[in-house]
């Protein structure tokens, strides 16, 4: 069966299992580098919020000979366990006043987000470019954000200057930064004391935020370089491993520019998801100058 012909399908199906009470919809949603994923919601009674259900692991499941009625089950399964129904009230959304002191800055690739960043207020930032979500308030949503389109800032009377200026003060207030030796993360992630493996090896940090969500982002901050370098009292360079954070390297002769940046495309190619890569690039910061370079191409080539 072809895919379109799923899509129908399985809505269908799910619509069936729970009943007219409920509306059962299909959407295609653009995400980070130009994946466009569909989902499937479900809204029951007068609720006017639930989880989108990406479609595609469905999908293969089906391909691998599941049958759509099982299908429909595990997704109507999945919809109960992560919904939190109920009407809540959005309309503060439409007043900037109200928003403004949560809306917070992600880091995307300029160049793969095109289609995206013509429908969303950004700034250019290097090779990257900054773009601006609202981040929920109410835990019940987890980490969840509203990405801020045209239409909303055109809704608020609001400029790119206002929103950043309030993206860039909320972001670090919300989610400060943190710069962790990667020893340290090895041990948190496995348990294992690897400060020996580590000595041995590229003396390298993570450098992220405090949630370690989207905190590719907090190398916006000019007092978080500096705080860096002098912490390492050295230039380094950024390897942007994701977006949700950049490994940091002191400058030394041994680490040359083209075989970090061997790493980071073997790290997006082999560890990162399509959706969460940042890009290639390799960046230095300058600490006598306070500025963040992208490497020259002939040095990274």
């Amino acid at each position: 069966m072809e895919y379109q012909n799923f899509l129908e399908l399985i809505r269908d199906s799910v619509q069936k299992r729970v009943g007219e009470c409920s509306d059962v919809r299909l959407a295609s949603v653009l995400k980070n580098n130009r994946n466009c994923v569909d989902t499937i919601t479900i809204l029951r009674g007068d609720s006017n919020v639930s989880p989108a259900i990406y479609i595609a692991p469905y999908y293969q499941q089906y391909l691998d000979g599941t049958p759509i009625e099982e299908l429909a089950k595990q997704i109507v399964e999945f919809h109960g366990s992560h919904s939190r129904e109920g009407r809540y009230d959005l309309s503060f959304y439409t007043d900037f006043t109200q928003v403004r002191k949560r809306i917070v800055c992600r880091l995307v690739n300029y160049e793969k987000n095109r289609e995206l960043l013509a429908q969303v207020p950004h700034r250019r930032f290097l090779d990257l470019a900054v773009v601006y979500y609202y981040k929920m308030e109410d835990d019940t949503f987890g980490d969840a954000g509203i990405l801020v389109k045209n239409e909303h800032v055109e809704m608020w009377d609001a400029d790119i200057e206002e929103l950043d200026d309030s993206a860039m003060s909320n972001t670090a207030r919300l989610m400060p930064y943190e710069c962790i030796y990667i020893a340290d993360v090895i041990r948190e992630m496995t348990g294992i004391q690897a400060d020996e493996l580590c000595r041995d090896q590229i003396p390298m940090y993570v450098l992220t935020n405090t949630e370690k969500s989207f905190g590719a982002a907090v190398i916006l901050y000019q007092t978080v370089l500096e705080a860096v370098g002098e912490r390492l009292n050295n230039d380094f360079f950024v390897l942007p491993s994701s977006v949700h954070e950049c490994m940091i390297v002191p400058v030394a002769d041994e680490f040359k520019p083209k075989e970090l940046r061997t790493i980071v495309c073997e790290i997006n190619d082999e560890c990162v998801a399509e959706e969460e890569i940042l890009g290639d690039t390799v960046y230095r910061y300058y600490r006598e100058e306070k500025a963040l370079r992208v490497v020259a191409s002939e040095e990274a080539a």
